[in-house]
């Protein structure tokens, strides 16, 4: 029996499903870029494969990549990490105190101060027997003492002078850089001895491939100490086709990377402007400064 119109009904009300939309075609543009990406990246690769001996600076090891299992060697030795560690004394005195300007000391950083006097006359107390000479390990405890009578003089004022914590800093830079001096001795030549070993383990041939990733941070790029090393014995001006200084890149796979595009950038400048550096600055760079000349700006407030 069919219901009657006037009666509501409990019959389900059948509702059309919604209509799934098509998605959008593909831009041929698009795909053209990602088939260059793709085909860059397995280029790097086979670039990559291709390269003789890569030497990494790893912070205090460095690492041969050649035939055969990777090989990594501690080079700093365990004097330069104290000449570093006592040297740092009077900078983290600076850095606990000059920021916060002159005036009262609260009483939480009088707290660490103090805390941090007691871990400087333990390291004083652990530095015989570390392989020093005499003169050095004299500059130590003379470091250590000038900075231990500041803080003592700080904790009993309670205060902040300006003026005082800049003379303490300038007191202390002639000792500071002398330890410099030494550290970086020591850094060069136990870098020295172990590149020598490995050189000797190289042919002619093999030598003249050798390229070198420096992983560093950004502050020590300008001249760092082992590029400067390595510009040296490999007769180069500094970063280039066999010197990569790989900025805040501390994985080895990634600094490799980088070393890959390096050398296929390098081939891609000399195919297309007969300038293997052309690819390592943006390639904008000639059309940017060009145009910019024809452009406008309003004069700066002065």
């Amino acid at each position: 029996m069919l219901p009657s119109l006037a009666e509501p009904t409990t019959a389900p009300v059948q509702t059309a499903a919604p209509a799934q939309s098509e998605p959008p075609p593909a831009d041929p543009l698009v795909d053209l870029n990602q088939t260059f990406r793709d085909a860059y990246a397995q280029a790097r690769q086979e670039t990559l494969a291709r390269e003789g001996p890569v030497v990494l600076v790893e912070d205090d090891n460095l690492v041969l990549l050649h035939h055969g299992p990777r090989r990594e060697v501690k080079v700093t030795p365990d004097a330069f990490q104290v000449l570093k560690a006592v040297a740092h004394i009077p900078l983290a005195l600076y850095v606990m105190l000059a920021p916060y300007g002159p005036g009262d000391i609260p009483a939480s950083r009088l707290a660490e101060l103090r805390k941090y006097g007691e871990q400087v006359r333990k390291a004083e107390d652990s530095l015989e027997g570390r392989g020093l000479d005499e003169k050095v390990l004299a500059r130590q405890k003379k470091i250590i003492a000038r900075s231990q009578q500041f803080l003592d003089g700080v904790l009993e004022a309670k205060k902040i002078d300006p003026a005082e914590v800049t003379a303490f800093t300038r007191r202390l830079t002639p000792l500071v850089l002398a330890n410099m001096a030494d550290a970086a001795r020591l850094r060069l030549e136990a870098l020295d001895r172990q590149v020598r070993t490995w050189r000797a383990e190289l042919t002619p041939q093999e030598w003249q491939e050798v390229r070198v990733v420096i992983m560093g941070s950004p502050l020590p790029r300008q001249r760092n100490l082992n590029t400067q090393y390595f510009a040296r014995l490999l007769g180069e001006s500094g970063e280039g086709p066999r010197i990569i200084y790989s900025e805040s890149v501390y994985e080895e796979d990634r600094a490799l990377r980088l070393l890959g595009t390096s050398q296929l950038d390098s081939a891609i400048g000399t195919a297309f402007f007969g300038d293997p550096q052309r690819m390592h600055r943006d390639l904008l760079a000639d059309a940017a400064a060009a145009y910019l000349q024809k452009m406008t700006f309003p004069p700066q407030q002065k």
